[in-house]
């Protein structure tokens, strides 16, 4: 993409290093959030079709007050969302400049294709509450209007904001998927460099096995953390009584609890497997490290599943919730540290980059940043005539600089400008220093001088 190639400025060793810090933490902050976005989709979708089924109210309650929750502030989607989304597409752009891969340009696909998931998510949420308003003016006399005529118009209403929910809902969910899938198939191309240097396809990319494995993996966690915000929204926190009736609630009790119990007993063996996947280039004695905190973190999860499943006490939701985005958070250090892994020769490339631009800019300027030496100054060419304590063409420095301590600048001016003192020796040639240089070798006389005489 050309316009991403413009925007990319080059960056020193240390402004990639940072680089990669922030995109570790969007990260951090994105998984979570896309997360609980999937699973409360899933879970809401299921619910109404629940109610649809049984005629139940305490199913399309449910259905409303999770998609409710998680999209009833935009600020929060657009900053968690969609922000770490676009701040993936450039700082990768940045990242993996000059490396030949489309990452950055399957993240734009990413991008874009959530944010249409979003606006499709988003009329499905508010198909509840014309719903709601159509049930309320259902009760509503109008005058002017005959009932009857009124009802039918309303009804009609309703049935065409249900098949709006219908597909708004599920087209917004397999858009989620995909867009889902594609992301995390970048991802793992992220922290493989064979497929940076085979130029790996967008199809190469979809139906590669890494990318399966990683959104399977992503699918159970996604329902594990989606339970426990569940157990903590309806049980433990349920401050309108949405489920009041004990048949309804343990039911649902059931299903929640057993989902995510599955989910997080399924996921320590895939995230094995995602790990035996991985390209050896991206694996690293952190990364391992990394996998065995999340492992050990994935068995006090399930333990605490299973004993509200027997103890019907939810007072553990809260602590599950804290532990999942301890997870998720250990999931993105975990590619992060992959990518880390995988990119340093990238990185150096960069560096390298960034130098030979900046030396480009400052000869462009006329700053020269070349290190002057005043060893090299000497070597090169006032040893020739000069010695510290032997007389050569010229008399020993020895004799010569005890005159000039304390008088740098009087040094300097004369190597510079060198005017014949001593009778016994040969006016001492104009070397055409610059300033910086005689500074350089005369700080470096003086030293040396001092050096030799203590």
């Amino acid at each position: 993409m050309d316009f991403l190639d413009q925007s990319v400025l080059p960056q020193s060793s240390s402004h990639i290093l940072l680089l990669k810090y922030l995109l570790g933490l969007t990260y951090v902050l994105f998984l979570p959030y896309v997360s609980i976005l999937f699973g409360s989709l899933v879970y809401s979708l299921y619910s109404r079709q629940k109610a649809q089924k049984s005629g139940k109210a305490i199913y399309r309650n449910i259905s409303k007050e999770l998609i409710d929750v998680i999209t009833s502030h935009k600020g929060i989607t657009f900053t968690l969302g969609v922000l770490p989304l676009a701040i993936f597409v450039f700082g990768y752009a940045q990242l993996f400049h000059l490396s030949g891969s489309n990452i950055p340009f399957f993240l734009i696909i990413t991008l874009f294709m959530f944010i249409i998931a979003l606006l499709l998510i988003y009329a499905y949420r508010y198909t509840f509450h014309l719903n709601d308003i159509f049930s309320y003016a259902n009760g509503i006399k109008v005058e002017g209007k005959q009932d009857s005529n009124y009802n039918d118009e309303l009804t009609e209403y309703n049935k065409q904001v249900n098949r709006l929910a219908n597909k708004s809902g599920r087209y917004g969910l397999i858009v989620l998927i995909v867009t889902v899938y594609i992301f995390f198939g970048t991802i793992q191309l992220a922290g493989d460099p064979s497929g940076w240097e085979n130029h790996t396809t967008f199809l190469g990319m979809i139906f590669s096995l890494s990318t399966f494995l990683y959104f399977i993996q992503f699918v159970p966690a996604s329902f594990a953390f989606t339970s426990a915000f569940i157990l903590y929204r309806f049980f433990r926190d349920d401050k309108q009584g949405i489920i009041n009736e004990e048949e309804d609630k343990k039911h649902l009790k059931n299903l929640v609890i057993k989902t995510g119990l599955i989910s997080a007993i399924i996921l320590p063996a895939l995230i094995i497997v995602t790990t035996l996947s991985r390209s050896v280039l991206s694996l690293s004695f952190n990364y391992f490290i990394t996998v065995l905190f999340v492992l050990l973190l994935l068995i006090l999860i399930c333990s605490l599943f299973y004993l509200m499943i027997w103890g019907s006490n939810y007072k553990y939701s809260p602590i599950l919730i804290v532990l999942f985005i301890i997870l998720f958070s250990l999931l993105a250090v975990q590619e992060q540290l992959a990518i880390h892994t995988s990119s340093k020769i990238q990185s150096a490339i960069l560096a390298a980059d960034y130098d030979a631009y900046e030396l480009k800019i400052n000869e462009e300027m006329g700053i020269d940043t070349k290190q002057i030496s005043g060893a090299d100054i000497y070597n090169g060419r006032c040893i020739a005539c000069h010695r510290f304590d032997v007389k050569v063409v010229g008399p020993p420095y020895n004799q010569t600089l005890p005159k000039y301590e304390g008088k740098k600048d009087e040094l300097v001016k004369f190597i510079m400008n060198p005017m014949k003192k001593n009778p016994d020796y040969p006016a001492m040639p104009n070397q055409g220093l610059k300033p910086k240089e005689a500074e350089a070798i005369a700080d470096y006389l003086m030293i040396t001088y001092k050096k030799s005489n203590n």
